[in-house]
């Protein structure tokens, strides 16, 4: 035991030593991939009420100020579970470790010190949710007031320059886009059919066969490309709404 306590003293004697033993941290593009990560958990679940805008049901709900604790909670969680299955401590025991106030101090530092320097994962993920909730959105949706209620604040302070005041205007370049994902996927899968016939044509001579089978699962693959791209990527003008988002929240246009 009094191995471990030399341990748990060494892991909390600064945030170096805590981020290098408990979250595996050794360059600043570990900090950054651990935020991605933790971005998305906190957006699509953790906080999803609050910052997800496919759960967020009014504007008002739309908030940044539960992030610093639930990083909080994220990364002592992390030491919790290092602390049972590399200490083979109890989880009360772990638990126990981490009333001591420096410690939760250093932790709360940490937190705060991450949402500082790599919060534009977070703001990644929130612009993100709202071209996903368009692209589910249908016209009549209750979401529709959601959707002008973003349009009309300063979280798209460029509005007037993207060209887009209301949900109508927004919904038809959704439309473009979709169209524009139905068609490259439906050009391909009808190029797969037919190389799929010509390869089970019993005319198709030994060679060609061997040339299609080579080429099918580039098609296959470019497919599934496709079919995981966001709607962004086939429509400027949502890259641009989703950037307008992304720097409203990153340049503080946007007050919460």
């Amino acid at each position: 035991m009094e191995n471990s306590i030399k341990q748990i003293d060494k892991i909390f004697l600064n945030k170096n030593s805590f981020e290098k033993e408990i979250l595996g941290v050794n360059s600043e593009s570990d900090k950054s991939e651990i935020m991605k990560i933790l971005s998305k958990t906190i957006v699509d679940e953790t906080l999803k009420e609050h910052l997800s805008f496919l759960y967020i049901k009014d504007l008002s709900d739309f908030t940044l100020k539960h992030v610093v604790n639930i990083l909080f909670k994220e990364i002592a969680n992390e030491w919790i579970v290092y602390a049972m299955e590399d200490l083979h401590l109890s989880k009360q025991d772990a638990l126990e470790e981490l009333q001591v106030q420096s410690r939760v101090k250093l932790i709360h530092s940490l937190s705060a010190d991450y949402y500082k320097h790599y919060k534009d994962s977070i703001f990644e993920e929130i612009s993100e949710s709202f071209i996903d909730l368009l692209g589910t959105i249908r016209s009549g949706s209750d979401k529709i007031v959601l959707v002008n209620a973003v349009i009309n604040s300063d979280l798209i302070a460029n509005r007037t320059i993207l060209g887009i005041n209301s949900f109508d205007q927004l919904y038809k370049k959704v439309k473009t886009a979709k169209n524009k994902k139905t068609s490259e996927l439906s050009s391909l899968q009808m190029k797969i059919i037919d190389i799929k016939k010509e390869i089970s044509n019993p005319t198709t001579d030994r060679d060609k066969k061997e040339s299609l089978l080579a080429i099918l699962p580039n098609y296959e693959k470019k497919v599934q490309e496709i079919s995981e791209m966001r709607l962004e990527s086939f429509e400027v003008s949502l890259q641009r709404v989703k950037r307008a988002i992304f720097n409203s929240l990153k340049n503080g246009l946007y007050k919460i």
